[in-house]
């Protein structure tokens, strides 16, 4: 999904401006738009009007970014590779403020009933979001980055599901691949001052992205026997390698000389940013001083818990003790694949919330080009995939590089009773049942457009909410050691909150931010290294602990509201019900209207 942010996951690397689907999946013959034309004659004429416009958006946006075409399930661009060039940013820019312009011409907003009223105010923001990060945030501007993102996974994403032959994808990579020189030649005359850190997270992304295609590309397609076919990718192969190679040394020793960018985008555009994307308008000042509020709450708890564990023991002590205890590198996949059949089977039986299909998601290492960035996510086939529905659970080993204590200290995020709390986050009952229940939704706009608080926020907030309903045992050191680490992963998700508003809106240093995760969450260095260098490029990665604030909130209004008739599962299954819209949209749906229009216009 774009969703859930995976944290992480390749959905957030395609840059998509957005994608979309429809009532039902279309067939594989059939356009996106085609499959809501049957059910137009029960609608009223706004509702037409809007379906017909988020159509049209829709189709035109996987036209200028086949990427997200290819991310969404719609096949129809698998062999392009655009919207990279400056004139192509322009046009989009220009695209995009002509339909927010339009939208309110060409839908009544008033005349919709409450869930288009929900879509038309998620579709408005929507191109308010893309139009700031256009003009303000400029990633492809600012962050080396952002190029081999795109290389990387216009390939990976052809062999990541086998959604076609494999022959079919290898013609279809075949060709992306010739358009990937030109990518790199635009990053050449496009990018401006990045800061340093980002060109050297590019250095090292780049050994990922060079790998993917030198060595996981011809593998995928070794079974491939067509001798002509087989010429044609080691010709481009070749081309890509070569392009890779040039950029690693335009990187090394062009850019980052005079790599000498600010991180920070600042208040204005950071308040823009959450209440375009997650309906936020609360000030900067109240949401640190939640946050920091919050942290020190969490830190006594984590203390009390620790003291129970190892009576006179420092709580560091305690908690890195429960640390050591973790599978081998080898054995992370199957460890984490064992966890979740026994996670899955006691929300059903807790009747937790529903779980709509029998499919189980699939372990896997995260891919080589992703791993600097990412600890563990989820990855979904988009809603229009009619062919690999598989979903992948990623979990990313340590680099055969690293020293012993390196390797030591990246596993102990995976300790044993860690490992379970990850799982519950990205599968059980977390992105992956959010994916499963979202796939049911029948708009097109929220069922793939949607907020990063939504998704990570109710991934976080299923950590608590299990341990809370007795998943691991109510009370002993084995419900301890549980909430222990479920205390140190909320620690940690605050440690971003208030990192990625003071990085970006209080002059907080790259330095200061390690110091954060290491003094206040508990981290190892090498994981709060990593966790600043993201914070310096995901400037809303606060989203996790915002949104576990909200969902808690409106738990305890849905409580008030329902009285008697509250039930966990009742509320479980009515919030995810709606996509993952903000959260503020999600209480108007369910708890009423609320105020007339979401937006707010600046």
């Amino acid at each position: 999904m774009t969703a859930p942010r995976t944290s992480s996951t390749l959905a957030a690397l395609l840059l998509l401006s957005a994608s979309c689907t429809t009532s039902r999946p279309p067939t594989q013959s059939e356009s996106p738009s085609a499959a809501v034309s049957q059910a137009a004659a029960a609608l009223t004429p706004a509702q037409v009007a809007l379906r017909a416009f988020v159509d049209a958006h829709f189709d035109e946006q996987f036209r200028r970014f086949p990427l997200s075409a290819t991310s969404a399930g719609v096949h129809t661009y698998d062999g392009e590779l655009r919207g990279f060039t400056a004139e192509e940013r322009a046009s989009h820019l220009a695209y995009l403020k002509g339909r927010l312009a339009a939208l309110p011409t060409a839908v009544d907003r008033d005349a919709l009933p409450p869930l288009d009223r929900a879509d038309y105010d998620i579709l408005e923001n929507h191109f308010r979001a893309r139009i700031l990060d256009s003009e303000e945030v400029r990633s492809w501007e600012r962050n080396p980055n952002t190029y081999l993102s795109q290389a990387s996974v216009s390939v990976f994403q052809l062999i990541n599901r086998d959604f076609a032959p494999l022959e079919q994808r290898m013609h279809s990579a075949v060709s992306r691949m010739a358009k990937v020189p030109d990518l790199f030649a635009a990053a050449r005359t496009t990018l401006k001052n990045p800061p340093r850190m980002w060109t050297e997270i590019a250095l090292q992304q780049a050994q990922g992205t060079r790998s993917l295609y030198a060595q996981t590309l011809p593998q995928a397609f070794a079974p491939v026997k067509d001798a002509a076919l087989n010429e044609a990718f080691q010709k481009e192969q070749a081309r890509c390698l070569a392009a890779i190679d040039a950029y690693i040394q335009f990187l090394r020793e062009d850019v980052l000389p005079r790599s000498q960018g600010n991180f920070a985008i600042g208040e204005e555009t950071y308040r823009k940013k959450l209440l375009y994307e997650e309906g936020v308008t609360e000030s900067i000042d109240s949401l640190l001083a939640w946050g920091q509020a919050e942290m020190k709450r969490t830190q006594t708890q984590f203390r009390e818990v620790a003291g129970r564990l190892g009576p006179g023991k420092a709580p560091m002590d305690v908690y890195r003790e429960l640390s050591k205890e973790h599978p081998t590198p080898a054995e992370l996949v199957s460890s984490t694949t064992a966890t979740l059949e026994e996670i899955r089977a006691f929300l059903i039986r807790e009747r937790i919330i529903t779980v709509p299909s029998e499919v189980r998601a699939q372990v896997a290492e995260t891919p080589s080009f992703n791993r600097s960035l990412s600890f563990a996510s989820m990855s979904t086939p988009g809603p229009f995939e009619k062919q690999a529905t598989e979903a992948y659970y990623y979990v990313t080993p340590p680099d055969p590089m690293w020293n012993a204590e390196q390797t030591e200290q990246h596993m102990s995020f995976y300790n044993h009773h860690a490992l379970p709390l990850v799982s519950i986050h990205e599968a059980y009952p977390g992105h992956y049942v959010q994916f499963l229940w979202t796939n049911r939704v029948e708009s097109k706009v929220r069922r793939l457009l949607g907020s990063g608080s939504f998704s990570e926020g109710w991934g976080l907030y299923t950590e608590q909410m299990m341990l809370d309903e007795g998943y691991g045992g109510r009370s002993g050191p084995a419900a301890d050691k549980l909430r222990l680490n479920q205390l140190a992963l909320y620690l940690q998700r605050l440690a971003r909150y208030v990192a990625g508003l003071s990085l970006h809106t209080r002059g907080m240093t790259y330095e200061q931010a390690v110091r954060l995760f290491e003094e206040e969450a508990f981290m190892t260095k090498t994981n709060a290294e990593r966790e600043a260098r993201r914070g310096t490029s995901d400037p809303t990665y606060l989203v996790y602990a915002l949104g576990k604030k909200l969902l808690m909130e409106l738990r305890e209004d849905a409580k008030a509201q329902w009285g008697q008739d509250f039930s966990l599962q009742r509320f479980h299954d009515a919030v995810v019900s709606y996509g993952y819209p903000p959260v503020p949209i999600v209480r108007r749906l369910l708890l009423g209207e609320g105020p007339a229009k979401a937006t707010a216009h600046e």
